[in-house]
């Protein structure tokens, strides 16, 4: 009989522990540049947020450690532009929502106060002891790949930058091709223009609002990335419009 009760409370932890709830909802902090995402479950588990451009393509992700209690910084972002996201673990979303980087993000609904444990929780307790908490951890950070993938002349980066990294405040030839691969990612998530050329496989990008254009190979690697000083030289680019799902690469 004791046999019995202790698989039968071991079950019942087992399930409990699978269902984890959301305590708060998230509160998202916003600079310039970062956005720092809080939330509180039920009980301690994974920490992850899984962010991207488009809803349908979270492809970047940030993990914390193990905690009811949780806290992610995501660095690197673009000012004034929206991201969206979901909060949970590895095994589960708990939420999800939208930010924009250099917006003020609306105040979260205060948390809810825990329930109280029943006899049979507090039984349970007493059978089973709690799962040990990880030390905290500094959040991944989430960066554009090394240059040497995202650029697609290593000997003519230094050239570009010198002619074209103070159109966007760059700090470094490094920093420039980073940026350049940040508008790509902009680019694929379809919230600016794009024309791709089958004469010579080159994808051209342009941002009405920053008068920002680059231009890319078909493998996704950069030519260039500047901002011209003629109106028209958009129009003049040659190519066909595309979207997303239209790219030649992923």
């Amino acid at each position: 009989m004791s046999r019995f009760l202790t698989s039968f409370f071991f079950s019942l932890f087992v399930v409990a522990a699978s269902a984890v709830e959301l305590l708060s909802p998230p509160l998202v902090i916003v600079t310039d540049s970062t956005a720092t995402i809080n939330w509180r479950t039920d009980v301690a588990c994974g920490t992850r947020v899984n962010f991207g451009l488009n809803a349908a393509q979270l492809t970047q992700k940030v993990e914390g450690p193990v905690s009811a209690t949780h806290s992610v910084v995501l660095p690197d972002l673009i000012k004034g532009t929206t991201y969206h996201y979901t909060v949970g673990s590895a095994r589960q979303k708990l939420a999800e929502g939208t930010f924009t980087v250099g917006v003020a993000q609306p105040s979260s609904v205060p948390a809810a106060a825990a329930p109280s444990k029943s006899i049979l929780e507090r039984m349970k307790d007493a059978l089973v002891p709690a799962p040990a908490v990880k030390k905290p951890a500094l959040p991944v950070p989430v960066r554009a790949p090394p240059t040497r993938e995202t650029w697609g002349s290593i000997s003519s980066l230094q050239d570009h930058y010198d002619r074209h990294g103070a159109d966007f405040q760059s700090k470094s030839p490094d920093d420039y091709a980073a940026q350049a691969w940040q508008f790509l990612q902009r680019a694929k998530a379809g919230s600016l223009s794009m024309k791709w050329d089958e004469s010579d496989r080159t994808l051209r990008v342009f941002d009405p609002k920053t008068r920002a254009f680059a231009a890319y190979n078909r493998d996704g690697t950069t030519k260039t990335y500047f901002r011209p000083n003629s109106t028209s030289y958009w129009d003049r680019q040659p190519g066909r419009m595309v979207q997303p799902a239209q790219l030649p690469f992923k």
